[in-house]
């Protein structure tokens, strides 16, 4: 990458432009990420359609046709699944590691041309986080959280396509545990969750830079004795980022966290009311539904890799 090339655009658009001739990946692998999204819906359908076939023959289930291929397709997908994501999974890490490497060499060569002056009012270990720290969160976003980010994006699509097709009326109820959930998400992020993360980058950079003043230190400690008191700033910066953080999972996020899994794992509280509404008149087509929706339910974990990422001091 040629120096003091102009970097148009900001916020992902200019991170990528450090990837150099790797940016094309980090598009590939999310596209491959939502394709992988995509293809892990065939074995639940394959269940669907094995539970619509039974149901149309019972109780004669021998009369029942295809059932092992309906098996078979469902282990292809969910192989294809994985490979893809694999796939693209190493396609943004590819594309990850170049940028941060990319951001920590402009990085070093900046600060040699600065004036001495300016490592006068600059800690060690307020640079060693711009440095190291930063670029290890952005080979975080790039490689892990873009990919996720795209690929629940597919699954949203995904899945509201397949609830409507199925059945409307049943999918609409679905909606409902979906807008309880942004809900909650919308809550947790916004307004104060802003603030606290303002709040908290602050006391990372105070922690991260009173421990590498205090490991520097520690020769000049020993020889002056003065361990336990040369040990407080650290020690304080370490309190003051634990209660922050323990303060907004344990008192702010708890209420709207529980409500957020709760939604999400308790769908088929929205789908039994709709179901008896509709039976036993259409019996014949919710059942196949609410079979396909609850084994869903029952073998996928709830969709927390957005939300289960606390923000952290290292990749």
């Amino acid at each position: 990458m040629a120096k003091g090339s102009k970097r148009e655009g900001g916020g992902i658009g200019e991170l990528l432009a450090y990837a150099g001739d790797r940016k094309f990946l980090t598009y590939l692998g999310m596209a491959l990420s939502a394709l992988s999204q995509l293809l892990s819906f065939g074995p639940y359908v394959c269940i669907w359609l094995v539970a619509r076939d039974l149901i149309a023959v019972a109780p004669n289930w021998s009369e029942a046709c295809g059932i092992a291929t309906y098996g078979w397709w469902a282990v292809g997908f969910a192989l294809a699944s994985i490979v893809v994501y694999f796939v693209g999974l190493m396609c943004t890490h590819l594309s990850a590691f170049r940028c941060a490497s990319n951001i920590r060499k402009t990085t070093s060569e900046h600060l040699l041309k600065l004036p001495l002056g300016y490592f006068d009012t600059h800690a060690t270990g307020e640079l060693r986080r711009i440095v190291d720290g930063c670029a290890a969160s952005t080979e975080t976003l790039l490689a892990h959280m873009l990919p996720d980010i795209a690929g629940a994006t597919a699954m949203v699509a995904g899945l509201l396509v397949l609830l409507f097709a199925l059945d409307w009326r049943l999918g609409a109820a679905c909606l409902i545990s979906v807008a309880v959930s942004l809900g909650a998400m919308a809550t947790m992020m916004s307004g104060k969750g802003a603030e606290f993360m303002k709040a908290y980058m602050g006391a990372l950079v105070k922690m991260n830079k009173t421990g590498t003043e205090y490991v520097r230190g520690i020769p000049v400690v020993k020889v002056f004795q003065q361990t336990v008191y040369s040990f407080k700033a650290f020690h304080d910066a370490i309190a003051e980022y634990a209660d922050m953080a323990q303060s907004y999972a344990g008192t702010f996020c708890r209420g709207p966290q529980v409500l957020n899994l709760a939604a999400l794992n308790g769908l088929v509280t929205f789908l039994l009311p709709v179901a008896l509404l509709l039976a036993p008149g259409e019996l014949k087509t919710t059942t196949p539904f609410l079979a396909y929706s609850s084994t869903g339910i029952l073998l996928t974990p709830a969709p927390q890799r957005a939300m289960a990422r606390m923000p952290s001091g290292s990749s």
